[in-house]
């Protein structure tokens, strides 16, 4: 059986039939989401509403967050071990965003009580705990999924930028976008994107330091101290085995690197959004708002190029930048053959998954997407 055949295999047998494909055998399949979910006011179970980033536990389920338009956390369990292949809503209350919701209580909280404000991300650490950013509230959130409990771990509530060097539960944050854990899980990465930062929580000491940004809303300067120089969006980040932090800059429709201290542009040392340069250097390519970054299996980084409804991949050892994913500059729905024959609009998350396929957060499609990547 070919690889491709075989991941579809995997597919069906884990995530239960029934689900809207529309794709042959050798194809791109969906694994959750349809897109009437969109315009029900109370959607249906089986439907994802802006779904914008998954990661995957210990036993291989599948984990997700809804943007504004839902609010919830939700988990799709392998039919294997019980589930339907379809997705569970584990916490948060459907209901579009609120700038004025009440405030979450910062102590424990029971997952049925729980209002979301914006989520964005999640990560899952090597215990399952799963880290959420609770953007609009300004907070970090870890849900425990044995007892069902969620606490806040980072933010007060309230925006602002305060709080470095000391405990991530009294430091103020604005608007954290995204999370991400280091290897081994001893820290989390935040994407500060109202403070221009990106931030760090150690996970034993609960201090939060900033990795890189002065709080200035500007082109980073190649090559400067990474504390020192101004970001121009920091939106999403991850981290390499070898301790490199790629993080992307979303008004800066850049990738940066973050080694020793120091930053240097990867992808689009212009800043200007558009798109060029595949399978050239990535110094000369252009983004457009990109809104991700995760590594693969062979530390290459992964690239959400969301306005050029694509994913892009950066080998750090080339220096070449390629679309693995989607059809540049041409949003919509119709699924093909191969990643590079599909459709995405707006995807805001790419994973690879324990199988070492390709899995995509197609947000402004309302669903999720899997397949072998070349």
């Amino acid at each position: 059986m070919g690889q491709k055949s075989g991941f579809l295999a995997v597919v069906f047998l884990l995530f239960a039939t029934g689900l809207p494909t529309g794709a042959d055998a050798d194809g791109v399949a969906v694994i959750a989401g349809k897109r009437e979910g969109r315009t029900s006011a109370e959607p249906a179970e089986a439907a994802v509403n802006e779904p914008f980033a998954t990661a995957f536990d210990l036993e291989g389920r599948l984990w997700g967050v809804e943007f504004t338009r839902a609010n919830r956390v939700f988990r799709i369990d392998p039919a294997a071990a019980g589930g339907a292949g379809l997705p569970t809503f584990v916490a948060g209350q459907f209901h579009l965003a609120d700038p004025q919701a009440p405030e979450p209580p910062a102590g424990p909280t029971a997952l049925g009580e729980v209002r979301f404000n914006g989520l964005h991300d999640l990560a899952i650490g090597p215990d399952d705990t799963i880290y959420l950013a609770d953007t609009f509230n300004h907070r970090i959130r870890a849900l425990d999924p044995r007892t069902r409990l969620l606490r806040t771990i980072a933010g007060t509530g309230i925006a602002g930028d305060a709080g470095d060097g000391g405990p991530a539960a009294l430091a103020h944050f604005n608007q954290p976008y995204c999370v991400s854990l280091v290897p081994g899980g001893g820290a989390l990465l935040v994407a500060d994107i109202g403070n221009a930062r990106l931030r760090s929580i150690d996970l034993v000491t609960g201090v939060v330091t900033t990795v890189a940004g002065n709080g200035v809303k500007g082109a980073p300067e190649d090559g400067a101290l990474a504390t020192a120089t101004p970001l121009a969006g920091p939106r999403a980040a991850c981290a390499a085995a070898d301790g490199t932090i790629w993080l992307a800059l979303r008004e800066g429709n850049a990738l940066v690197a973050i080694r020793q201290g120091r930053v240097s542009v990867a992808v689009n040392a212009k800043g200007e959004a558009g798109f060029a340069g595949d399978g050239g250097p990535g110094t000369a390519a252009l983004l457009a708002g990109p809104k991700y970054v995760a590594m693969d299996g062979r530390g290459r980084v992964l690239v959400c190029d969301t306005e050029n409804h694509c994913i892009r991949r950066y080998d750090p050892a080339t220096g070449i930048i390629v679309t693995v994913a989607g059809i540049p500059g041409r949003p919509g729905t119709a699924l093909g053959g191969d990643w590079r024959t599909t459709h995405l609009s707006r995807p805001h998350a790419a994973r690879i998954d324990p199988a070492g396929n390709l899995v995509v957060a197609d947000s402004d499609n309302d669903r999720i997407l899997a397949g072998a990547l070349d």
